[in-house]
């Protein structure tokens, strides 16, 4: 084995940490100043910063703080222009460069055609099911009854209506716990329905309890997993989820904006949004002959698209003071349309105030808004909701409890008074015992299949290099309590001395460490240590610890003790569970994930804790597994 004196870093190469930073667009107005050289990073930064908090256009924050100059940023919005165009991707905010009128404006989504797509895969799935479970009763009677094939559409069918009335075929599709929740239950009670009547009925048309516990079965895994595919393969096409309306263009609407752009499967398309704040509206206009910047709000444009009928309908709904943003106005002159833009959040444009939410919902059929203005006073939100709640069918309002567990908090009416029963599972004796049953049950026999491979695994780590096969190491349990984690070693005796080499040479490395508290070029791991870490190997010898209990198949990352310190007090909320094998975190992009990301995402599991929730976890930690996206 090479000693600390002998070893030599490798070659530097770019560290990952770099490579895990998102590519920013060439076209971002930002990115072509700072190319330009009109303005300068950290006032590009600083103009970020305050648009993240408070929203509004990049162009207008820069020129407010004096950053860039009228002219500089003329020349990136033609240049911008010309680019998207070359290419021919043209986003509503381009296109508003053309035409900025609220008619320029298209919504693509199909709430029908997403409906159809997922009736259609559940009925597939079922009937896959079923034939399943035909195939599995004349394996087992050596026939195959004719005579029960006619229930067969019946159970689908009865199947189908459970899970609508369960809510899986809402606008906004619950999240993958629940969806594994509501489909096992629907799926229980169809079936165990359906196998009453036939036993009932008696005769030839009576279902085995092979037929139904098999079809049961099969459909517990088959329609999660259809549903997961479809979704995969649809959710970014154009046509696919509901289209929504946010209202507000804050801080919290951003978010809101940016979650569901980039978790298309829950169905919601932000397609729009809507603020009074004329600072976050408005487009931005330059002149190709003088490079002159003219600012003007888009709702005054917009309003080409109120008729008559929307105008009367919104002096109605919301009086005659804040209607009046939508009348009809002038035609523009030609030169003032040539060009401009719509103040946008991830490619969604800001079109006007909320006087325009009528014209939206008739002209545009948009059904679905969300109201995401938490910092409002309960009056004036209130008097929001019934201002629009007349004009969308849906109305989803976000309120200022940011922190709190967001899955299976149920509403309760107390008296007339709205409140969110918020469970902490991990402290109830019940939900404890069933996940210790699960993990015993589970780990038992997986652990068994998998004898073998571990023995294999531990031989072959003692011929690659010196030393044990398995490598304990002091982690901190729940309640803060210390336990030895076990895993296959993956890294050479001198493992620190190396670290320490490379960090003092290369300061991209230093970097990277200090952010993810990981290298992915580690110059501690050994060859088959590497094989190891990528497909999450060297973490099997911790069925151990779960077997004795200090550790659970799922759960928080189990932190060592000199972390604490950069945990924020946080470690109050994630030492109430035991931690886990596996987690969120680690069947998400765990090599992209930053430490106190990590630690917002075990803070979420703790607190949003279910069987559920483990079960979609495992499910996910196979494909992790299989795909070789360890660390």
């Amino acid at each position: 084995m090479a000693t600390a004196t002998s070893w030599k870093p490798e070659p530097a190469r770019e560290p990952a940490f770099y490579r895990r930073r998102k590519k920013r667009s060439p076209d971002l107005l930002g990115q072509i100043l700072l190319r330009n050289g009109d303005i300068a990073p950290q006032l590009l930064r600083k103009a970020l910063r305050v648009q993240e908090e408070r929203g509004g256009q990049l162009g207008r924050i820069l020129l407010g703080s004096g950053a860039c100059t009228e002219a500089g940023l003329a020349r990136a919005l033609l240049e911008q222009l010309r680019s998207s165009s070359a290419r021919g991707q043209v986003s509503s905010s381009i296109a508003a460069r053309e035409n900025p009128a609220l008619a320029g404006l298209r919504v693509a989504a199909s709430p029908l055609l997403t409906t159809s797509a997922l009736l259609l895969t559940d009925t597939m799935a079922l009937l896959g099911a079923a034939l399943v479970g035909h195939g599995v009763e004349l394996a087992h009677t050596g026939t195959l009854s004719g005579a029960t094939l006619p229930l067969l559409g019946l159970a689908v069918v009865v199947c189908l209506a459970a899970f609508w009335m369960l809510g899986l075929y809402g606008a906004m599709a619950p999240s993958p716990p629940d969806e594994i929740r509501n489909a096992t239950a629907a799926t229980t009670l169809a079936l165990s329905c359906v196998g009453a009547v036939t036993l009932l009925h008696g005769g030839r048309h009576a279902w085995s309890l092979p037929l139904v516990a098999s079809t049961w079965a099969t459909a517990l895994v088959v329609v999660p997993l259809a549903r997961a595919l479809v979704r995969s393969m649809c959710a970014r096409r154009a046509w696919w989820g509901h289209p929504v309306v946010v209202l507000g263009a804050g801080k919290t609407g951003r978010l809101v904006v940016r979650t569901l752009r980039a978790n298309p499967r829950c169905g919601l398309k932000p397609v729009m949004m809507l603020d009074d704040d004329r600072a976050k509206q408005g487009t931005l206009r330059a002149d190709l002959r003088n490079d002159a910047l003219e600012l003007q709000s888009v709702n005054q444009c917009a309003a080409e698209l109120a008729t008559p009928s929307l105008r009367l309908m919104s002096a109605t709904l919301l009086g005659e003071d804040e209607q009046s943003s939508v009348r009809a106005r002038p035609e523009p002159r030609p030169r003032e349309r040539a060009r401009g833009m719509f103040a946008e959040v991830e490619g969604v444009p800001v079109v006007g105030g909320l006087a325009l939410a009528p014209v939206l919902a008739e002209g545009l059929g948009v059904p679905y808004a969300i109201v995401a203005m938490p910092g409002l006073g309960s009056e004036k939100l209130a008097g929001l909701v019934e201002r629009v709640g007349g004009v969308f069918s849906h109305l989803l309002v976000i309120p200022d409890l940011f922190g709190l567990a967001s899955l299976g908090v149920p509403a309760r009416d107390v008296d007339g008074i709205l409140g969110l029963e918020v469970r902490q599972q991990l402290l109830l004796p019940g939900p404890r015992l069933a996940k210790r049953v699960m993990d015993v049950v589970l780990t038992v026999l997986g652990g068994a299949c998998i004898l073998p491979l571990i023995l294999l695994l531990a031989w072959i780590i003692r011929i690659d290099s010196k030393g044990p096969a398995l490598y304990p190491q002091d982690r901190l349990g729940r309640d803060g309590r210390r336990f030895r984690a076990l895993k296959f070693r993956s890294m050479h005796g001198d493992g620190e001395e190396r670290l320490r080499a490379v960090l003092d040479a290369d300061p991209k490395l230093a970097a990277e460490y200090r952010e993810f508290h990981k290298l992915s070029h580690d110059p501690r791991v050994t060859r088959v240590g590497r094989i190891l870490r990528k497909y999450s190997l060297d973490e099997l010898p911790q069925l151990w610890n779960v077997l004795t209990g200090d550790m659970s198949l799922v759960g928080p990352r189990p932190y060592l003790e000199r972390e604490i310190p950069h945990m924020e007090r946080r470690e109050m909320v994630i030492l109430r569970a035991l931690p886990g094998m596996t987690g969120l975190w680690q069947v998400g992009d765990r090599n992209a994930t930053r430490f106190d990301a990590r630690i917002a995402t075990d803070v979420h599991y703790v607190r949003n804790w279910s069987p559920w929730l483990d079960v979609w976890v495992l499910a996910r930690t196979l494909g992790v597994v299989v795909r070789g996206t360890g660390s």
